[in-house]
């Protein structure tokens, strides 16, 4: 099985540094199967945990979508694993908002067992639509446009 070792997206040139973030997070029993391991499924949940919380903090919360009027469904998902997560093991999933252009929203995640080593990996591209009319963006919305200046200028510096 082949496993992606270094990002999955291209570096745009000139582009800033991904936007990072860091949640810790310990197995619960309703995220488990009958042999105490992590649920293939609840892997996605994980992501979207530490993306949500990466959001809020950049300015990309759900709020702050449903203020613009804007909707940004996920179009692509990709996950490889490595090694599965246990009931009541601790581990760390890192969300990184990498940079793109266009319409559309590139996540990276690595979710880490307490001794480092990489137990998944996987990536998601969200496009950006109109939440009245349904109809995609062609440009980046305006909401999208002021994370991209604020990151550009080295505002978006979030704690791991």
């Amino acid at each position: 099985m082949r496993h992606k070792k270094e990002g999955y997206f291209a570096n745009v040139s000139q582009s800033p540094e991904p936007i990072t973030f860091e949640i810790k997070r310990r197995v619960s029993f309703s995220e488990v199967d009958v042999m105490g391991i992590v649920w293939y499924g609840r892997y996605s949940s994980f992501f979207e945990e530490a993306q949500a919380e990466l959001g809020r903090r950049c300015g990309l919360s759900y709020q702050d979508y449903y203020k613009a009027n804007l909707r940004a469904p996920i179009v692509e998902f990709h996950i490889d694993y490595y090694q599965p997560l246990y009931l009541d093991e601790e581990f760390t999933v890192r969300a990184s908002m990498v940079w793109s252009e266009g319409a559309k929203l590139q996540m990276e995640y690595l979710l880490l067992k307490l001794d480092g080593s990489v137990a998944t990996r996987g990536y998601t591209v969200q496009l950006f639509i109109d939440s009245k009319s349904s109809q995609p963006y062609i440009v980046a919305p305006e909401l999208l446009e002021r994370l991209r200046l604020r990151w550009q200028k080295g505002e978006l510096k979030c704690p791991k």
